[in-house]
């Protein structure tokens, strides 16, 4: 059918009863995925490489990566860690590289057994975005050459007995702590964090549209459909952002590209 336009959509969605059409979808997969394609009979011939050759490496390509927003049982906080190595010696996610051939929910699985040494299914690991990532440093000599990586970022939401199982990898990491949502969206964190967060939101909205389309009143469900453009809206960006960070303070500037506040 017709692409709808935000943030026409909602009102769109209710007259033309595309709620029903909605319903008919899985309602996490239907917000965001990221789709692999595997084409002919692929084998993987992953390889360390020395730093050196890294180094090379990471002035030449942009690197995939998985990360993972690790949220609590109720959905109200999440969980970061404090890296202590470059490109980003802040609270971030938890999660890393790619391998040839990993889907991106089996990498993060693989970077969540890594770092917080839990053994958990790619099936738990929902997708809420895929962001582009360039950063001024790196931790692979010359550091000031930077890297670059494209990020499918994914939703874990841990059971209290998981939480408490935790182990965080202390080569990564020099602390982890849970934050309510509210506190990321309005504190000092990286934008793409916040980003991650509304994303995450908007996801859960669309959900309760899809769940809700055919089982509740027309008031109720016009309600939830304007949420979810609330949602959508307030994690709209109108172009690339640069990011300005000072370690000594761990505090952000933050402008679109063009200079101008976002």
């Amino acid at each position: 059918g017709r692409r709808l336009k935000w943030p026409s959509w909602g009102k769109a969605l209710w007259r033309r009863g595309y709620c029903a059409a909605l319903a008919q979808l899985e309602p996490s997969a239907a917000m965001q995925r990221t789709p692999q394609f595997t084409t002919g009979d692929f084998q993987s011939h992953h390889d360390f490489l020395e730093d050196g050759e890294y180094g090379r490496a990471l002035d030449t390509l942009v690197k995939a990566v998985s990360d993972v927003l690790v949220v609590s049982e109720d959905g109200k906080r999440v969980y970061l860690g404090r890296r202590k190595v470059e490109p980003q010696p802040d609270w971030w996610y938890i999660g890393g590289r790619a391998r040839p051939g990993e889907s991106p929910q089996q990498a993060a699985a693989r970077n969540v057994r890594r770092e917080l040494g839990l053994e958990l299914p790619p099936s738990r690991f929902e997708v809420i975005a895929n962001y582009s990532f360039v950063w001024q440093r790196r931790a692979q000599e010359p550091a000031d050459h930077g890297t670059a990586d494209i990020s499918t970022v994914h939703c874990l939401a841990l059971r209290p007995q998981e939480a408490r199982a935790v182990k965080l990898d202390e080569k990564e990491y020099d602390d982890s702590r849970w934050f309510a949502m509210e506190v990321v969206l309005s504190g000092e964190f990286h934008p793409a964090l916040k980003q991650a967060v509304r994303d995450l939101r908007a996801k859960r909205a669309y959900e309760k549209v899809a769940e809700a389309s055919q089982n509740v009143d027309d008031a109720t469900l016009a309600r939830l459909s304007r949420e979810l453009v609330d949602a959508v809206s307030a994690g709209s960006l109108s172009g690339p952002l640069r990011v300005g960070f000072r370690p000594e303070s761990r505090t952000y500037d933050v402008s679109l590209g063009d200079g101008a506040s976002p």
